[in-house]
């Protein structure tokens, strides 16, 4: 059944629909509320109030092919608002990197990818909450400026200014990754230089 359509059940009542929205919805939206506030009890609590928020308000919702966007405009702000309220906890493990681990071997390109994935988990995690919250719903969560600008009730302009400058700032991040690493382990190319 389409996304679209199970809205429209869930706005007529439909508690089955609700359940198929909240499957279709909930990791996606666990790994963004983890990401933006770099705490896993708090994104627990951020999604489980994001889906009570819809439950709660699915009437209000006037276009139900925006169900998405409204969907993330909830949870961002709930998650705005919990970030503000307390403080970052640094994840462990990245998500994300289980979720793909399935199916990836202990190779050395795979172990070189996974290194890959943490330092710009990192870097991510470093960018203030603004640009945070853009870079992962643009690169993340595939959201165009437009909805972005939506869910985060910025302009658009404004979006793609934060999404230019959270670019330069995790590649400047990433390169002074990389200096430090060849710093502290010197060049592997044996000349000592």
């Amino acid at each position: 059944m389409k996304e679209q359509e199970l809205v429209e059940q869930f706005k007529r009542g439909d508690r089955e629909a609700f359940e198929q929205l909240y499957q279709l919805y909930q990791n996606q939206a666990y790994r963004t509320a983890v990401f933006m506030t770099g705490n896993r009890a708090d994104a627990e609590d951020i999604v489980q109030e994001t889906f009570v928020q819809v439950y709660l308000h699915i009437r209000q919702l006037r276009e139900t092919s925006g169900f998405r966007s409204w969907f993330y405009r909830i949870l961002t702000r709930l998650a705005w608002k919990k970030g503000s309220a307390g403080k970052r906890e640094v994840p462990d493990e990245d998500i994300a990197i289980r979720a793909d681990k399935a199916g990836e071997g202990d190779s050395l390109t795979g172990l070189l990818q996974k290194e890959e994935r943490e330092k710009i988990r990192q870097a991510v995690e470093n960018l203030d909450e603004k640009h945070r919250s853009i870079v992962i719903l643009y690169y993340f969560n595939e959201f165009s400026t437009k909805e972005i600008a939506g869910i985060t009730g910025c302009l658009e302009g404004t979006v793609k200014s934060r999404l230019h400058t959270a670019r330069k700032r995790l590649e400047k991040s990433l390169k002074e990754e990389e200096l430090y690493w060849v710093c502290k382990n010197g060049l592997s190319d044996g000349s000592g230089v």
